[in-house]
């Protein structure tokens, strides 16, 4: 009787928590997409490489905001298609900072570690190889959670500890990013505000003390600071490498609450259209969209593309160990195809630009 009590009152809080309940999502802010997709160029070597990371994003959560948007999204123009999966050193279930650096790094680490291996050992990242000599590329990073968040902490940070935020701060004022957009303004002091923007010759902006509002509050801020962001790496001679991450729809998703996931899923897909603008007059650009892990074990239960309306549930408010999809266009995007490691994506991205 004390089981069947305790599973009661379980099921009663997972319930209460969103898990397991189908959820209607409608009423969409809606976005046209953008022109058709650059297409694939197999021999030309690219000088600009532009890395988008969903969050959390699978499948399921592309194709709840294709519903919403009327059964169009930028994502279905991209030309090449694959899986990536996900596993980290030490678990089928990766968390973001696993997760973060093999797709920084291209290598796998232990959950919770961040540029370095499961031994200690510092990783360079797609950024800083692109960076250094002979490349010499400007690199940015667009995000919406905290700059210092697992994520694109990946992409500068060696640490054994994601939460080991000071240390995360302190090595993005010692790397060389030209453009810092996100939220997290609070881990830095005035001195280190100052040494992100190398006297003035770095585009920061970092809107929010902590992470930046979901989709409806932040409004169209990823999309413009994706726009900003081109602008200001487009200057470099010698091209950029430049990622930007939609990084809410996890939060959102490990909240189980199903309009905010489409909201950041269509928000995220917004900021691809700004990029796939931009590649019309930038042919020489290689673009990669992926996932670094799933979450929350999305379902589709109905609705309708004509309504614009989508029935979904989450499994779970954790990462789930299902692989994630993979998209390319431009310069080596035929690379991308079929099934991969997600180490392979940075392999595949640092091979295509030095061959």
């Amino acid at each position: 009787m004390k089981r069947m009590v305790a599973f009661l009152l379980m099921a009663g809080c997972v319930c209460a928590a969103g898990v397991g309940k189908v959820q209607t999502v409608e009423k969409m802010p809606q976005h046209e997409v953008a022109v058709q997709c650059v297409p694939v160029d197999a021999a030309a070597k690219p000088r600009n490489v532009i890395l988008m990371i969903g969050d959390g994003m699978s499948s399921e959560h592309v194709w709840a905001a294709w519903v919403c948007n009327g059964g169009k999204l930028n994502l279905e123009q991209m030309p090449v298609t694959g899986f990536s999966r996900t596993f980290s050193a030490n678990r089928l279930v990766t968390d973001s900072a696993a997760g973060g650096t093999a797709l920084a790094c291209g290598h796998k680490t232990n959950n919770g570690m961040l540029g370095q291996t499961a031994d200690g050992r510092a990783l360079s990242s797609l950024a800083s190889r692109l960076y250094a000599a002979p490349y010499h590329k400007a690199v940015g990073l667009v995000v919406t959670k905290a700059i210092t968040d697992a994520t694109p902490a990946a992409f500068y940070a060696h640490t054994a500890s994601r939460y080991n935020t000071a240390e995360i701060a302190k090595q993005l004022c010692e790397a060389p990013f030209s453009v810092i957009v996100g939220g997290g303004s609070g881990a830095f002091s005035s001195e280190q505000m100052q040494a992100l923007r190398k006297n003035d010759q770095a585009y920061v902006e970092l809107a929010a003390k902590e992470h930046c509002p979901y989709a409806p509050e932040r409004g169209d801020f990823l999309a413009r600071q994706t726009e900003r962001a081109l602008a200001e790496l487009e200057k470099s001679p010698r091209g950029f490498f430049l990622m930007i991450e939609g990084s809410e729809i996890d939060t959102a998703s490990h909240a189980a609450d199903a309009r905010l996931a489409v909201a950041e899923t269509l928000d995220f897909d917004r900021a691809l259209g700004v990029v796939l603008r931009w590649m019309q007059s930038h042919p020489d650009t290689l673009l990669v969209v992926t996932a670094d892990h799933q979450t929350g074990g999305i379902a589709i239960h109905g609705g309708s593309v004509q309504e614009r309306k989508v029935k979904v549930s989450f499994a779970t408010t954790e990462h789930t160990g299902v692989a994630v999809p993979v998209y390319a266009a431009g310069c080596g995007a035929q690379m991308f195809t079929g099934i991969m490691d997600n180490t392979q994506i940075p392999q595949k991205i640092f091979q295509i630009v030095a061959e």
